[in-house]
């Protein structure tokens, strides 16, 4: 009976050690930089890429597309502002927070299509397009900093890609319930209202998964070093950054393609809301999710082509980028120019479906190239997450500015060759810009900036703290010194 205690206890410390192996290897891979990119791409996905998907059936769903464009006009405008507030607001109350913070608007957005579609109502849309506004300012800034500052850089590229490819997954599933419930709608129109709940539903669950998101402090990198984090800012001292930060070249550079790189997206919805049926739309807005994962990625595992200097992959990506888009411009203008002598109601069993509708969905695939191009590249600017913060911040409100202006126009009844011809020429004139910042990419990381980020000497996982021991052995001195010279003179007494 006493022999097999030992055996019982080594059974059960082995079972003990396996146990807390186990549990250590979930909590480094729960505070790892990739599951925090899932959870970012997570919360994209049931929030903006539900919005996406709605988009992607053209104008929201609707039959018209004016008052959805008017809507995200207000959104886009609010955002102008916002999303450089966003990055200021990420640095004072964290990007945990702010993320959070930009999950709560979009079903309240998604929640107005589905009134306006069943009762007729308009006003909730401008309601439901200004919430929306200030959560997507919150949301965007702090995304992109999480997900550029959070990686290693050797990885940037493919984590970029994670994160837009599990956003583009939204519109993925977004467009499969689309074409489920609309498959036998060959009509031009309006989507059902059932879409919009089903939706709805789903961009609930963003609050959640944003509160699974893990602080830059208790986030470990593969080689046991943390994500750095500002400890002491201010508002004024974030306005003032920010003010410099907008001064730089390589900011000023990358101004123009923010402004009209996407662009060209609210021609599409009206182009294809106008000349497709709702199942072709529905068929539509499933397929443009797929191309635009696959944009995600492909450009994404480019852009970490380790053959290649850094500086290289910046260069030749964007020239094909440059000769993708003005291929597809072209080919654009084509439809356009047909389908103004005549214009059609494209459903899939239709001639010349495949032409009009193969266009659009390549759209995708070069938009989807592009965002994942440029977000890589502001990651080879900095490197601290505040900086980043602000960053992305103060881009993506010009990015604003181009949207806000490209649905002001759409929300008009200009003719739609005269908007394709401006975002055109748009597309044309910041091409010599961004060519130069591609030039400026360096072949080796940028280190944090002195007034970013303070690291905390947080020791690796398995490593004794060298720095707290240091400071305890030193506090203890003195009292050693004065017991050994009490000791010694009691010893000298005779």
């Amino acid at each position: 009976m006493a022999e097999s205690q030992p055996y019982e206890m080594n059974a059960h410390n082995e079972e003990t050690g396996l146990f807390h192996s186990a549990q250590s290897k979930v909590r480094m891979f729960y505070r790892g930089t990739l599951f925090q990119v899932i959870i970012v791409g997570l919360v994209s996905f049931m929030n903006p890429g539900i919005w996406n998907a709605l988009n992607g059936l053209g104008a929201g769903g609707e039959e018209a597309p004016f008052l959805v464009n008017a809507a995200n006009a207000i959104t886009f405008g609010i955002m102008i502002i916002g999303c450089t507030v966003g990055g200021i607001v990420s640095n004072r109350i964290g990007l945990k927070w702010a993320l959070v913070l930009g999950t709560l608007g979009y079903p309240f957005y998604s929640a107005s299509l589905y009134t306006n579609n069943r009762f007729g109502n308009n006003w909730f849309v401008l309601v439901g397009a200004v919430t929306c506004g200030f959560s997507a300012s919150m949301l965007w800034a702090s995304e992109a900093a999480i997900a550029l500052g959070y990686p290693e850089h050797h990885k940037r590229g493919r984590y970029v890609a994670i994160w837009l490819g599990i956003r583009g997954a939204g519109q993925v599933l977004g467009g499969a319930i689309n074409l489920a419930l609309n498959a036998q709608d060959s009509k031009t129109g309006k989507v059902g209202y059932s879409t919009y709940l089903v939706l709805i539903a789903i961009q609930c669950c963003g609050l959640p998964l944003a509160l699974m998101l893990s602080p830059p402090g208790k986030v470990r990198r593969d080689d046991g070093t943390s994500v750095g984090r500002i400890q002491h800012t201010t508002w004024l001292l974030e306005g003032k950054a920010v003010w410099k930060l907008l001064r730089t070249r390589r900011i000023l550079l990358l101004i123009p393609v923010f402004i009209v790189g996407q662009w060209g997206g609210t021609y599409q919805g009206n182009y294809f809301t106008t000349y497709f049926s709702v199942r072709a739309r529905a068929l539509g807005s499933f397929l443009v999710g797929v191309s635009g994962i696959c944009g995600d990625i492909l450009t994404g595992l480019a852009l970490d082509y380790k053959p290649w200097r850094r500086g290289t992959r910046a260069k030749v990506i964007w020239i094909w980028l440059v000769c993708l888009i003005l291929s597809l411009w072209i080919w654009q203008t084509a439809n356009q120019v047909l389908y103004d002598r005549q214009a059609p109601s494209l459903d899939w069993t239709d001639p010349g479906f495949g032409r009009g509708f193969a266009v659009y969905i390549l759209w995708s695939f070069s938009s989807e190239s592009i965002q994942t191009y440029l977000y890589w590249t502001m990651g080879t600017l900095d490197d601290g997450t505040g900086t980043l913060a602000r960053t992305t911040g103060l881009l993506r409100s010009f990015e604003s500015v181009g949207s806000t202006f490209a649905y002001v126009t759409s929300a008009t009844h200009w003719k739609y060759i005269n908007t394709l011809i401006l975002a055109f020429t748009l597309f044309v004139f910041q091409i010599p810009f961004t060519t130069v910042a591609a030039w400026l990419v360096p072949d080796k990381p940028y280190q944090n900036d002195s007034d970013d980020a303070v690291h905390e000497d947080i020791p690796r996982f398995g490593e004794k703290d060298e720095s707290s021991n240091s400071s305890v052995i030193h506090g203890l001195q003195k009292p050693i010194q004065l017991a050994r010279e009490i000791t010694q003179e009691a010893n000298s007494e005779p």
